[in-house]
């Protein structure tokens, strides 16, 4: 299973990368309701470092040396994800939901819901490796 999220994160990655000032105006959308505005101008470089983030988390997963820190990254990072998407479809913006989450840039889009959705099941994918990794890996 630790393949298959290193696979998810790659992709997502990549098809960020591929069109990062696109990504860069959907993250800018959540900096300006998350974070009151002051990161806006920062936007393009975040986009850039969140793209560089999941790629390393991605390859990290497929290096067995790596396993147990990528699936720590993994966990980390989908935990924060999960809060992002889960907070903008239960709990709104005054300006209401932010319709389009970016999460596999222009490929594919998601509503709230289903970005949501995803980003939980992604998210139990990442404990249970997790869970696996602690309790299991002195036994191999």
């Amino acid at each position: 299973m630790t393949y298959c999220l290193g696979g998810v994160f790659i992709l997502s990655a990549v098809t960020k990368a591929v069109s990062l000032p696109v990504f860069a105006d959907e993250m800018r959308l959540y900096l300006d309701i998350y974070f009151g505005g002051w990161l806006r101008d920062s936007g393009l470089f975040l986009a850039g470092m969140v793209c560089l983030a999941e790629l390393l988390i991605g390859i990290a997963c497929l290096v067995p040396a790596l396993r147990c820190q990528a699936n720590v990254a993994a966990f980390l990072a989908l935990t924060f994800f999960v809060w992002l998407t889960g907070d903008n479809y239960f709990c709104p913006s005054p300006l209401g939901r932010i319709e389009s989450c970016g999460c596999f840039g222009e490929l594919i889009h998601f509503t709230p819901l289903a970005s949501f959705i995803k980003s939980l099941v992604l998210w139990c994918m990442a404990a249970t490796n997790l869970f696996y990794e602690i309790h299991f890996s002195s036994y191999a």
